[in-house]
């Protein structure tokens, strides 16, 4: 009988008694602590899963840092208060000035006119088609 017993207990659960968990009375927030704390929760994950693709995470990051340090440094060394002055007066026209005449110590520009002049000639009498360059008769008829 006693196997019996063994058995009747071991196919026969006990159970045993679990206590009611205890509610700790949450303090209620107010303001706008709720929505930063959900805030920061949803930021942290979003991090981790950016942080988590480094191919994507690195550049980002650089080219964050770079526009926000040249935001500093625009707000540090910019415009720093100070006003453009505009002036209201016109701009003066240009003059233009005559090219003096040709004296006898710098008479370059006849002399060049006079070179120009001596090309030209030269290339209106340059023969392109080389039609006096004639290649020699031959006689094929060759006998031995």
């Amino acid at each position: 009988m006693n196997n019996q017993d063994q058995n009747t207990n071991i196919d026969t659960p006990t159970q045993i008694p679990v206590p009611a968990p205890v509610e700790t009375p949450q303090p209620t927030l107010t303001g706008w602590k709720p929505i930063l704390l959900k805030a920061k929760a949803v930021l942290a994950n979003v991090f981790n899963k950016f942080y988590s693709n480094k191919k994507i995470f690195w550049p980002v990051s650089i080219v964050f840092g770079i526009l926000l340090l040249v935001i500093v440094l625009g707000l540090i060394f910019g415009n720093r208060g100070g006003t453009q002055n505009v002036s209201k007066t016109p701009t003066p026209t240009p003059t233009i000035q005559s090219t003096p005449e040709a004296s006898e110590s710098g008479d370059v520009l006849t002399k060049s006119q006079g070179r120009l002049k001596d090309l030209k000639i030269q290339i209106i009498n340059l023969d392109p088609k080389q039609s006096r360059l004639q290649p020699p008769n031959l006689n094929f008829d060759i006998k031995f």
